[in-house]
């Protein structure tokens, strides 16, 4: 028992020793992970790179390998267990912030990566396609000479290929049975018909003469001319042997028989090539398809005559790629005077785009980080030493130094040239949208809506208008899952004016960055979607874009926005038509008063009060009749106050209960029409109290002044979106 005791003693002991020892050493030595922490940013301070910040003051800690990976204590990254880093700030201090995709480097770290730019600029750019290929027999202009009827070739009047051969000269002879039986039936038909002609029964006279047109028309049909029949009714015999001949001019590229042989019906015997025009066809590479034009000249070469250029046109184009070469047949058209070019030839050709076309924005072809059609550009932000911004766009075709730009930039602008993709990999070390890892850097935004607390609070009428582009967006991807190409073209097409439309001005911090991120990788899906033309190509810009508006969702939580935009009740077509009558009086109202159109505006406000009363409420639910009977109440006030007024003072009075009882039976309870509808506040209405009024359009015409303060206005939101 004592021993058990004296051993629980000295463990006590020990532990305490313990205890007492660490403490000392962290009393006199501090937290050693604060040192190196230290040490590690005043290390990155020294080579001239300032450590992101929380704004609580902490330091920022990623990982080299994961920039994705930010952590507010240094230690080890858990994807790969590396020592985690200070993040780099993106902008030196005092830099405005523009984009995501944004760097600045000093002029040290400019000079170490070599960045030199250029101007993006239009120009007419001078193409040269190189294609090779073979001349080939011109298809339209190869004749088959056949049996028209079974028979033993007799005789063979060209018996060798390479024979030249006119139009009309004999090529063969043929003994056939059919034949002879077909002659003997003409001959003993005109024989009838002569020993009839003196005959008064006019029945068997036409039955003669239809016998003798049978059997005319039997030979022909087996291959023999007028002349030839003709030579057996004057002969009054049958010939053995007929004689087929050629039906064009040309050169004989093949002899299927020799004489003795039995040929069926429809035997080939020679085939015949007229090689006074050529095909000559060429290969070319997908990327050089968009410089091939129908119609256009092309130059070509031979090896059998160095130095002499020939000229063919471009009549055809192969709709199909061949998948091992990833080539397009094209074909030319070529005459050939003294049968000098010889099918089988292999030629070079060269196509070139005329210098006097069109002008094009082009940049150089070291600008772009391609990745497919889309590629990512860097530029020099005006006016900001050393500050960069990266940006994705859409290229055109290549054109020989240069790349065709069909979106993205505009002429002017500085792009890089060179270093671009150092630049690139520094936005990628630092966790920013680049070419190897376009996601990184893009937040969720807090909007401020619902009970979420406001960091951020978004325009309603960007709210508005994200809610609609949602709209569009989920009709587009109905659209391109059926496979219609056509429609889903012209579907992107609307997309993409609709995001142009978006008034982002309103937007601050992160939310104007991450709608500027997103914003542009949608219009670049739009721009390609409007120009699709398969299926397949459909499926695969499809897939970008749901991606992309999925990250635009996540960052604006638009799903959460529309749920409280839209109709809080659900309302009959019927309802909602008639109420866009209503609303379509009520437009031309508001348009009469900003002209200071007094008579007109009372017309139009009849005309509302007209289209009022058809409006059957009786289908409402219980809820919706609450709502409409509320609305109903503004609306009937202002057409009162509007019947009842003097002045046009008066009228635009009455405008104001009127728009308020029209803005919510709108919001609430929905509406069909065919234009989008805008709510417009204007500030100084009625001594500075404000009203506001609803538009098809976001031009503003204020109502309450008329021409003297015609565009006195704010649209503040977009109560319907555009069919």
């Amino acid at each position: 028992m004592n021993i058990f005791k004296n051993i629980k003693s000295a463990l006590t002991s020990i532990i305490i020793v313990a205890l007492i020892a660490f403490g000392a050493g962290y009393w006199f030595s501090g937290p050693a992970d604060h040192g190196a922490e230290k040490n590690i940013v005043d290390e990155h301070a020294e080579h001239g790179l300032d450590a992101e910040v929380t704004d609580a003051g902490e330091v920022v800690w990623t990982c080299s390998m994961h920039p994705q990976i930010q952590l507010p204590k240094p230690g080890k990254c858990p994807l790969c267990f590396m020592d985690l880093i200070p993040l780099e700030k993106g902008g030196q201090s005092g830099d405005e912030v523009i984009s995501l995709r944004q760097i600045s480097l000093t002029s040290q770290s400019r000079k170490l990566a070599g960045i030199a730019t250029s101007i993006v600029e239009k120009r007419n750019v001078s193409v040269e396609t190189r294609m090779v290929g073979k001349v080939d027999y011109d298809e339209t202009r190869i004749g088959t000479i056949t049996a028209w009827t079974g028979g033993r070739i007799d005789k063979l009047y060209i018996d060798y290929t390479g024979s030249t051969v006119r139009k009309g000269q004999a090529m063969a002879s043929i003994y056939s049975p059919e034949l002879l039986t077909a002659q003997a039936e003409l001959i003993q038909a005109v024989k009838a018909k002569d020993a009839l002609r003196g005959s008064s029964m006019k029945v068997v006279k036409d039955t003669a003469m239809r016998t003798e047109k049978a059997s005319r028309e039997k030979l022909r049909l087996l291959g023999l001319s007028k002349t030839q029949i003709a030579n057996i009714i004057k002969k009054g015999k049958a010939a053995q042997h007929m004689t087929l001949y050629s039906p064009m001019s040309g050169i004989v590229i093949k002899k299927n028989v020799v004489e003795g042989v039995y040929v069926k019906t429809g035997t080939p015997i020679y085939t015949i090539a007229d090689l006074s025009r050529v095909w000559v066809i060429l290969e070319a590479y997908e990327s050089d398809l968009p410089w091939i034009k129908m119609g256009m000249l092309v130059n070509f070469t031979t090896e059998a005559y160095p130095g002499k250029s020939f000229e063919g046109k471009v009549v055809y184009i192969d709709p199909v790629v061949n998948e091992k070469t990833r080539t397009i047949r094209i074909r030319l058209e070529v005459p050939n005077k003294g049968l000098k070019l010889k099918p089988g030839m292999f030629v070079r050709a060269v196509s070139q785009v005329d210098k006097n076309a069109e002008t094009q924005l082009v940049i150089p072809a070291s600008a772009p980080l391609i990745t497919g059609k889309r590629a990512v550009v860097y530029i020099a932000v005006d006016g900001k030493e050393g500050v960069y911004e990266g940006r994705e766009i859409v290229l055109g075709p290549k054109a020989g130094d240069y790349y065709v730009v069909k979106y993205g930039l505009v002429a002017g602008e500085q792009v890089v040239t060179k270093g671009n993709f150092k630049i690139d990999s520094a936005l990628q070390i630092i966790a920013k949208p680049s070419m190897m890892n376009p996601e990184s850097g893009v937040k969720t935004v807090v909007h401020g809506y619902g009970e979420t607390p406001a960091a951020h609070t978004l325009p309603p009428m960007f709210v508005s208008k994200l809610v609609y582009l949602k709209q569009d967006f989920n009709k587009l991807m109905e659209k391109a899952e059926s496979g219609n190409v056509e429609e889903s073209r012209t579907l992107y097409s609307k997309f993409f004016d609709n995001i142009k439309e978006i008034n982002s001005s309103g937007l601050k911090g992160d939310s104007s960055l991450v709608w500027k991120e997103l914003s542009m990788l949608l219009a670049n899906d739009a721009v390609l979607g409007s120009g699709v033309q398969d299926g397949l190509r459909l499926k695969s810009i499809t897939a970008e874009t749901s991606k992309h508006f999925m990250r635009l969702d996540m960052a604006f939580d638009i799903s959460a926005l529309a749920k409280q935009a839209g109709t809080t009740v659900e309302t009959p077509d019927v309802f909602k038509t008639q109420l866009g009558k209503v609303y379509s009086s009520y437009s031309a109202f508001t348009e009469a008063l900003a002209v200071d159109n007094l008579q007109g505006a009372q017309k139009q406000a009849a005309f509302m009060a007209e289209e009022l009363k058809k409006i059957d409420h009786a289908a409402l639910s219980v809820d919706a009749h609450k709502v409409w009977m509320n609305a109903l109440k503004n609306i009937n006030d202002g057409i009162d106050a509007i019947r009842g007024a003097k002045d046009i003072v008066g009228v635009r009075a009455g405008l104001e209960p009127l728009s308020y009882g029209m803005t919510d039976a709108i919001e609430k309870l929905g509406i069909n029409s065919t234009q989008p509808v805008y709510e417009i506040f204007c500030p100084m209405a009625f001594d500075f109290k404000g009203a506001k009024w609803l538009q098809s359009d976001e031009n503003v015409r204020n109502p309450y002044f008329g021409e003297a303060m015609l565009q006195c206005g704010e649209v503040e939101r977009q109560l319907k979106g555009k069919e």
